[in-house]
């Protein structure tokens, strides 16, 4: 079983390891997302699989709380759990999506910094991102085979709802954030800076 990954090899994979180049559209869906940075909103499960039945009981909240040039991190507060934030940046490669998970002190969860670069995404604003090499490398080093085959994705309808989404065969999760009806500020993620006023 790997157990480590070479810090070469993680600056490589992180990057997503393609050789495209990023295009307008990869700018596309973080430039629609700016008229929300800094606001909260509620999300509603919209998937049914019985091992998400306990999410579905608790406050779902997305918080676009940190957008700068190129990148956007959203925090995705699920009751109490803070653990979980969605990394989009820009790079030549493309527009790529990481899962920053931290435990309650701040440190890095076992399982953390997957994703991948967007690819076959059916618009600017609707982007698939397949599992990067990176993300299988880690998965199959902890026996999750199942995982290689996970496709993320985000849609936004602007003035109406963003949603996210995982896909994989024989697994589909996906939550809608209402974006019409900001809620209030959550606490911060767990690992980062408390950035309300």
């Amino acid at each position: 079983m790997v157990k480590f990954i070479s810090l070469s090899l993680v600056a490589t994979l992180f990057a997503g390891g393609y050789s495209v180049t990023a295009t307008a559209a990869d700018h596309a869906l973080l430039h629609a997302l700016q008229p929300y940075c800094g606001k909260a909103f509620a999300g509603t499960l919209i998937s049914k699989a019985p091992e998400d039945a306990a999410m579905a009981g608790q406050a779902l909240i997305v918080h676009i709380a940190d957008c700068r040039t190129g990148e956007v991190r959203m925090p995705f507060h699920v009751g109490e759990d803070r653990s979980r934030t969605w990394v989009l940046r820009v790079l030549p490669q493309g527009l790529q999506l990481k899962h920053d998970h931290r435990h309650q002190d701040g440190s890095h969860d076992e399982l953390t910094m997957y994703g991948g670069t967007s690819a076959d995404s059916v618009s600017a604003l609707t982007q698939n991102f397949p599992a990067d090499a990176y993300s299988k490398l880690m998965f199959q080093s902890r026996g999750r085979t199942a995982a290689l085959q996970n496709v993320w994705s985000f849609t936004l309808e602007p003035g109406q709802t963003l949603t996210y989404r995982l896909s994989r065969p024989g697994r589909e999760f996906a939550v809608a954030f209402d974006l019409t009806q900001p809620v209030a500020l959550p606490p911060p993620a767990w690992g980062a800076v408390d950035r309300r006023p």
